[in-house]
């Protein structure tokens, strides 16, 4: 199974790009992709109507058969090992990973996603109760993604 992972336009603050881009280069052998996608500028428009114009941008890098993972604060704790039986089931097409292509995990703007991206997602995971920099938030995602890949294939990284 492939895993994707969606982030908004460029990373904020820039200070965090060398750890993103650490993490990245981790992820890739396990077949993980970063895609970025634009992000609105707050404007004169409604924060609504900013969020739905990210939201197409969404579903039009969204494919039939994607798992879609929503990341945002109001979602559910997700916690390590339940992130490594995740990617589990996925290898192995087991519930509720069955006939599923992708996985495909998405960060919202800076104004969070659209109500819209979170109905349609599978899963809507929350990486903290506090509300983080968009940057701050990727890094957290990536290392915890990372993180559940080393638990899968018994790397001892998991428990440095």
């Amino acid at each position: 199974m492939k895993i994707c992972i969606l982030f908004p336009g460029k990373i904020k603050p820039k200070a965090l790009v060398a750890a993103q881009d650490e993490y990245i280069k981790r992820l890739k052998p396990f077949g993980v992709e970063v895609a970025v996608y634009k992000d609105e500028k707050v404007s004169s428009r409604t924060p609504e109507q900013i969020k739905e114009a990210e939201a197409q941008r969404i579903r039009k890098l969204l494919k039939d058969g994607d798992y879609l993972v929503a990341c945002d604060e109001r979602g559910r704790n997700i916690q390590t090992l339940e992130m490594a039986d995740l990617l589990k089931a996925g290898r192995q097409g087991a519930f509720p990973m069955a006939g599923k292509r992708r996985m495909v995990v998405v960060i919202g703007g800076a104004l969070g996603l659209a109500e819209s991206v979170r109905k349609k997602a599978d899963a809507v995971w929350s990486l903290s109760s506090l509300v983080m920099a968009g940057g701050v938030a990727r890094v957290v995602l990536l290392e915890g993604i990372y993180r559940a890949f080393t638990v899968v294939e018994n790397h001892p990284y998991h428990n440095e």
